[in-house]
């Protein structure tokens, strides 16, 4: 076993000597039983169970028979997440090989975002107008951003390295989860938009909840959107990324205080088919943004629609919850 402090710089064949293809295929579907038929979670229309994982001479296959796609495990990663390069491929594996392996710190040859071992530090400045207006799309005012430790920033460092700076043209925000930091440039490209240092046990929103808990918790999937549902009412958290969940023992816990848990991930097809894995897995109800709004998600649907119209749709979506 490696140490925490342990650096390990691995290219694919390295990634993939880590895992199994089971490693694989559980992380996305949750306990595969090889053979068993299930609803295909590379198709959302798919309401007969028509994919199955099971064993082939060498390794193990998927097999679609709605699409009539097949193939191993890397080919599945690919049409699951939609990768079409050999970088996309290594990012996706380490995030696998990180959640089989949470306590070494582990590296690609290929650029990535997340290193739990990266001291990430930060020079705060008061809120601009330009960032009251972006928040203010989403309905979200400055005093939400405080409660849920959301900061403007001047710059950021990485090991004490300077390494972006706040423009009004690209404004800079640090979420504050416990003692990590996820630093987020909204307007950045995909490549640069976030840097964080967040481990799967920093679920955002968790801080803020009332300890003894209540009636109605929401899982989504940014802090965004916890925050968006914290000023509709809603309590709300969301995991340290978009490829984890709430880890088991915290989720345990939440069950405990709360009498129900729902989840309310993307419309899009990741988010659709992550919503149905961890609601089958974790047996929780699942709802999406209703599709009127043409948004994948709620904070996106405040933006197009108002936050009035939004706020009525998901009062009357939960009143059976009440």
């Amino acid at each position: 076993m490696y140490s925490t402090r342990t650096a390990i710089t691995m290219s694919l064949k390295d990634l993939l000597d880590k895992l199994s293809d089971l490693d694989i295929f559980n992380y996305y579907l949750g306990k595969v039983k090889l053979g068993k038929l299930i609803n295909s979670p590379l198709r959302s229309d798919d309401r007969n169970p028509s994919f199955a994982v099971f064993k082939g001479k060498n390794n193990l296959l998927f097999k679609d028979h709605g699409s009539g796609e097949a193939g191993n495990a890397l080919k599945f990663i690919k049409l699951y997440k939609g990768i079409n390069s050999r970088e996309g491929l290594e990012r996706e594996l380490l995030r696998i090989v990180r959640h089989a392996n949470p306590n070494q710190v582990i590296k690609s040859n290929t650029y990535s975002t997340t290193n739990f071992n990266t001291d990430i530090g930060i020079v705060r400045q008061p809120f601009t107008d330009v960032d009251k207006q972006y928040w203010k799309q989403f309905h979200i005012g400055i005093d939400t951003l405080k409660k849920f430790q959301v900061f403007s920033i001047k710059y950021f460092l990485c090991n004490r390295v300077v390494q972006g700076t706040y423009k009004e043209s690209s404004p800079m925000y640090a979420y504050k989860v416990y003692d990590k930091f996820k630093i987020y440039r909204p307007l950045a490209s995909k490549y640069t938009k976030w840097r964080t240092n967040l481990t799967n046990r920093h679920v955002q929103g968790l801080a803020e909840l009332p300890r003894e808990g209540g009636n109605l918790l929401i899982i989504t999937k940014s802090l965004k959107d916890v925050m968006c549902l914290y000023e509709m009412g809603y309590y709300a958290i969301a995991a340290s990324s978009e490829t984890t969940f709430i880890p088991d023992d915290i989720l345990k816990s939440l069950r405990s205080k709360w009498k129900q848990i729902l989840i309310l991930y993307d419309r899009d097809k990741t988010g659709i088919n992550k919503s149905r894995i961890y609601s089958k897995q974790y047996k929780l109800d699942a709802f999406l943004v209703h599709k009127k709004f043409k948004s994948k998600d709620i904070s996106d649907a405040v933006k197009s629609n108002g936050y009035l119209l939004v706020k009525k749709w998901l009062n009357e979506t939960l009143k059976k919850y009440d």
